[in-house]
């Protein structure tokens, strides 16, 4: 596990950037945790530690059968409670030990892409059928206080088996910086201009986002793709937010740079293309 830095001066937040395959287990999670700390530019702290979508992953648990969930568009409230407690039990053995301490020398929120274990990676033309779900922990570091989100927009071969977060306002918090949005990767894509032509029920959620959005104001938007291997991919999305959304100074994804196939774009320009701030950028190989 190689890291390479890539810094700005002044940076408002830090990326992990996972170049190549990962697994997600919580060990290998908290060894590279551990692996940035140590290699944290001095004097450098920053608001927001970011990761991917996936970063870790959680197996779901033995209590909860998928009949529990019901319908995975608008599913049971207290079937998704309890696979956010999951989440947060295994983001609690990320942190334990010293990691927490280390990091909160670092930067006063981290946020973490949580999924529950699903045999496939979550890519915009890959077919996952089986009940999952896709979540976005933001843990406080001052405080270790754990809030939540996740996928509410699934990608339409997924739409069968993500258990989607049907409660858009899960996405806004007031934090000391201002209002922050916080996206699953194909959240974003509700600001593209092509949403206009979606239909039925993801039309409704796109109405409903955009509006929200506007009436919440958020000033930094935070996306946690899966994989992001071209300048492509998020740019229309970004350049939705940016007219939809006036009030946004400061914006970032943090997406693994990986293709099976190849990646499409060069790295540094992919970093470039996905952040509207100054960063520190941990490349992990």
């Amino acid at each position: 596990m190689n890291i390479t830095i890539r810094g700005e001066s002044n940076p408002f937040l830090a990326r992990v950037i996972i170049a190549g395959d990962w697994n997600g287990s919580v060990e290998v999670a908290k060894e590279l945790l551990q692996k940035i700390y140590e290699k944290w530019p001095k004097g450098n702290k920053v608001k927001f530690l970011i990761t991917c979508g996936g970063f870790m992953n959680f197996e779901w648990p033995a209590s909860l059968s998928y009949s529990d969930i019901g319908d995975g568009k608008n599913p049971n409230s207290q079937a998704v409670k309890v696979l956010v407690e999951e989440a947060k039990k295994y983001c609690e053995l990320l942190l334990n030990g010293d990691v927490y301490e280390k990091l909160r020398k670092c930067t006063d929120y981290l946020t973490l892409g949580v999924d529950s274990f699903k045999g496939k990676i979550s890519l915009t033309k890959t077919y996952i059928s089986e009940p999952h779900i896709e979540l976005v922990l933001l843990v406080d570091s001052r405080t270790k206080s754990y809030y939540w989100t996740g996928k509410s927009y699934p990608t339409p071969n997924q739409e069968k088996g993500l258990i989607r977060i049907f409660n858009l306002r899960t996405h806004f918090f007031n934090l000391d910086v201002g209002k922050v949005m916080i996206l699953g990767c194909h959240d974003i894509t509700i600001f593209n201009p092509r949403s206009k032509n979606a239909k039925g029920w993801r039309a409704e959620v796109n109405k409903e986002f955009q509006k929200l959005a506007r009436e919440e104001k958020p000033v930094i938007v935070l996306q946690h793709p899966h994989t992001t291997d071209s300048i492509l991919t998020w740019a229309a999305a970004w350049g939705g937010i940016k007219r939809i959304l006036p009030t946004v100074k400061e914006y970032a994804s943090a997406g693994r740079y990986y293709n099976p196939k190849g990646e499409r774009s060069p790295l540094v320009n992919v970093l470039a293309k996905t952040k509207c701030c100054n960063t520190v950028d941990f490349v992990v190989h």
